[in-house]
């Protein structure tokens, strides 16, 4: 559990929701006397200290934008509880440091080249992984997978007929040379029309919407899909929608 802690930390970091001195605060917290996790942070504090961070234009780009929609509530009821805590958290945000790409890219260099944060990672067994990436939908910067791994994982939850890992282990991997298509092949294999268009929703760029017209033959399944065909019009071009439907 130990490297599934210090991974949590680290790719806060890599995904930015935390900036290196707070990682290094969370980290130095964890309670663990391992010698080559004391050297590994150690070394890691060094780093940090030794990384300038300057405000560069992707900073400045987050804080007008942060401050952009800010303005927006100018005139909105502020006696509004959720509005307040929305307002509350982008000041938060506007005002908390940031680290320049600059810093934040030597630092995450440093830690992946690291051979203790590596052999934590490697540590973990399928369902770790599985369950580690698939905390966050469409997180920005996900452990690198091969197909073959990917393609192992989409096992691990065929498995255990994990449906929402399966769709958010396929979410987070969109942007990558990834093929999804085992993860839809399993949606219609078990008829789950909710699935379907949850992904195909998500990922619409990546999947075959004619390969899988021709593999949805079921029609109970199909007309669950008709149940959907709000959504599905907005995915699908008219003919696909008349063959898909037509059948």
């Amino acid at each position: 559990m130990k490297s599934i802690e210090l991974l949590n930390i680290c790719y806060k970091f890599f995904n930015q929701y935390i900036n290196a001195k707070q990682m290094i605060e969370l980290l130095d917290k964890l309670d663990n006397d391992d010698k080559e996790y004391k050297d590994f942070l150690s070394a890691l504090k060094e780093k940090e200290k030794n990384v300038p961070n300057k405000e560069d234009e992707l900073v400045k780009a987050k804080k007008n934008n942060i401050q952009d929609m800010l303005d927006r509530f100018r005139n909105v009821d502020l006696d509004d509880e959720l509005i307040g805590k929305q307002i509350k958290n982008l000041k938060d945000e506007l005002n908390r440091e940031y680290d320049c790409y600059e810093r934040w890219f030597a630092i995450v260099d440093f830690i992946n080249s690291n051979d203790y944060f590596n052999k934590c990672f490697d540590s973990l067994n399928k369902s770790e992984l599985l369950e580690f990436i698939t905390q966050y939908i469409k997180a920005p910067f996900p452990p690198q997978l091969t197909q073959e791994e990917f393609d192992s994982l989409v096992k691990e939850g065929i498995s255990k007929d994990d449906r929402e890992s399966l769709w958010r282990l396929a979410f987070n991997y969109d942007n990558y040379e990834i093929n999804l298509d085992k993860v839809l092949d399993y949606f219609i294999e078990v008829k789950d029309a909710y699935y379907i268009v949850e992904l195909i929703s998500a990922v619409r760029e990546k999947v075959n919407i004619d390969a899988m017209i021709d593999k949805i033959t079921d029609k109970k399944l199909i007309d669950d899909l008709k149940e959907r065909e709000d959504i599905i019009k907005g995915i699908i071009t008219e003919e696909q929608f008349n063959r898909l439907f037509n059948k």
